[in-house]
């Protein structure tokens, strides 16, 4: 394998990590405005759970010598019907996993599943997310989960967002950014404390 030698981590000191991060479809629950369609109008399919083992399990095989580290994203992740399945494989392979989600499962789910996560990237979009079950959410898998919170910084709710923020900070073991929700652009401002 000729362009294995030329797969090296823009980190040195994450060299012994290969990371695939993967889109496994663009169904999502919410369809934000700022959200270009295709990324939640579920015109592309999940895979077969078999299909994503397969290659897991391949990358497993040609990156002995690597830590595995899988991020899903979609769409909305959680709601591919396979996926706590999924994570469960992954478990089983020793390969660490992380989502990006909009949290908008139930805090029961959460609960129920947390253990399976090594990272959870939540996101909260104000047009349909509530702030208060997004909260519950972050303190219901912050003590075992690595997490990170992106807020889309809605103008129309821009206050909403600013308050949420100042409540996540709060929290201990969270990373937070706020995102300007545009369709041309996004800033990025890391307010972590």
């Amino acid at each position: 394998m000729l362009f294995r030698s030329k797969l090296v981590h823009a980190e040195p000191s994450n060299s012994e990590w290969f990371v695939v991060n993967w889109c496994l479809g663009n169904t999502c629950n919410y369809a934000c405005s700022y959200c270009p369609s295709g990324l939640h109008d579920g015109s592309k399919g999940w895979p077969e759970l078999e299909t994503i083992k397969n290659f897991i399990l391949k990358v497993k095989e040609n990156f002995a010598d690597k830590k595995l580290y899988f991020e899903f994203t979609g769409g909305e992740v959680t709601v591919y019907k396979h996926f706590i399945e999924l994570a469960n494989f992954c478990k089983e392979q020793n390969v660490k996993i992380g989502l990006i989600s909009n949290g908008s499962r139930t805090v029961r789910w959460w609960e129920e599943h947390k253990h399976l996560f090594d990272h959870v990237c939540l996101s909260f979009h104000p047009e349909f997310a509530k702030p208060d079950h997004f909260l519950n959410i972050v303190g219901t898998i912050n003590d075992i989960v690595k997490t990170h919170v992106n807020i889309m910084m809605s103008p129309e709710k821009f206050d909403e967002c600013l308050e949420l923020a100042e409540k996540v900070v709060n929290y201990e073991n969270i990373s937070l950014a706020d995102r300007k929700s545009t369709r041309l652009n996004s800033s990025h401002t890391d307010i972590s404390r």
